[in-house]
């Protein structure tokens, strides 16, 4: 599959924002699975309260050990959502992050994080350790080879 990358890297300032949420340990390989029904579940309990979300899908990534993932992940809000099972109120990451634009598919998105961590590197920046994605187009209207995606690895700070 042909498809166009820019990593332009930098550093920014994330503020917390309000959000929706669920957070659960998954296999690698049954995470697009997971977000097809946990994103439809999310915007579900928007839309019963007459809500929609005030910015694109994001998911936080704390944990990879042993091919599972430790994600939380939903959609940023505005005001008060009542919230029920296992979506939770949250809030977007805050801090220093280093940050890049992906395009492509969600499958081939490895070089982006390659070329992240090494611009960390070479600023002499320390990862904490979680990334955040936040998703700005959507995959069932977007091709493929179009999806764009804003990486974000969170530092430390000292």
């Amino acid at each position: 599959m042909d498809f166009e990358c820019q990593f332009v890297c930098e550093l920014k300032e994330l503020a917390p924002v309000p959000a929706i949420v669920i957070r659960t340990r998954v296999a690698v390989s049954e995470i697009g699975p997971l977000f097809d029904s946990g994103f439809r579940e999310i915007r579900q309990v928007l839309e019963s309260q007459g809500k929609q979300p005030s910015a694109p899908s994001f998911a936080r990534y704390y944990d990879m050990s042993e091919g599972s993932l430790d994600v939380e992940f939903g959609y940023p809000v505005d005001g008060n959502v009542q919230v029920s099972g296992r979506v939770v109120s949250a809030s977007t990451p805050s801090g220093k992050a280093a940050t890049c634009l992906y395009i492509g598919p969600y499958s081939e998105i490895e070089p982006a994080y390659s070329a992240l961590m090494k611009w960390i590197a070479e600023n002499s920046l320390e990862m904490n350790g979680e990334a955040y994605e936040i998703y700005l187009d959507d995959p069932f209207e977007t091709p493929p080879e179009k999806l764009r995606t804003q990486i974000h690895l969170l530092l430390r700070e000292d």
